[in-house]
């Protein structure tokens, strides 16, 4: 038998799916935290071509090495709330 937690957390997760492409949001699941990362840099970010990136203080973000990756791909204005030396203002701008 699966791991009961386990299996209770997918179904969780595919409900959670469901319930957003009902509300329009397209969804994209990864296992993992180097698949995520993947699939932001080779599918979404082609299929949508932003010209700014920006992200909220997620520990989940910075874990999958997405930001330094986005840094170096160039082309993109990065509004980095994070970055040295900004001040508190313009981090909360």
């Amino acid at each position: 038998m699966q791991d009961p937690v386990e299996n209770y957390w997918k179904l969780r997760l595919n409900e959670l799916k469901k319930s957003l492409e009902s509300n329009n949001f397209e969804v994209h699941l990864a296992a993992s935290a180097s698949e995520a990362k993947d699939l932001v840099l080779k599918a979404i970010i082609p299929q949508v071509a932003p010209k700014s990136v920006s992200w909220g203080g997620s520990l989940t973000f910075g874990k999958t090495g997405l930001g330094d990756a986005l840094r170096s791909l160039g082309g993109l204005t990065l509004l980095d709330a994070y970055e040295p030396g900004i001040s508190p203002a313009d981090m909360y701008e």
